[in-house]
């Protein structure tokens, strides 16, 4: 399956290099940030379709970025998140 939002999921893997842990806490942290604007230069709505399509598929989410948790990890954290998108609701610019 392919990912048509690669560059919102690569961008939601990214602050994993400096997360001290991949929590809710984190994953609400952000929400926070997107809802402001801040960090994250593309509708909530896509980065939410980019954690649907990478969920929903078997190639590995982390692609050729290498955080340091394992895909497995990644993908409970892009779970976490995407529950926080959907608490978020209504996003700003819709969705």
């Amino acid at each position: 399956m392919t990912i048509d939002h690669r560059g919102e999921l690569d961008a939601l893997v990214y602050p994993l290099f400096s997360a001290p842990s991949i929590d809710r806490a984190e994953a609400a942290s952000l929400v926070r940030a997107m809802k402001r604007g801040e960090y994250f230069p593309h509708s909530m709505a896509a980065y939410s379709k980019a954690i649907e399509q990478a969920l929903g598929q078997p190639d590995p989410v982390t692609a050729a970025l290498e955080p340091p948790y394992t895909e497995g990890q990644v993908r409970e954290f892009l779970a976490l998140l995407h529950e926080e998108l959907e608490k978020a609701k209504p996003w700003p610019g819709g969705d």
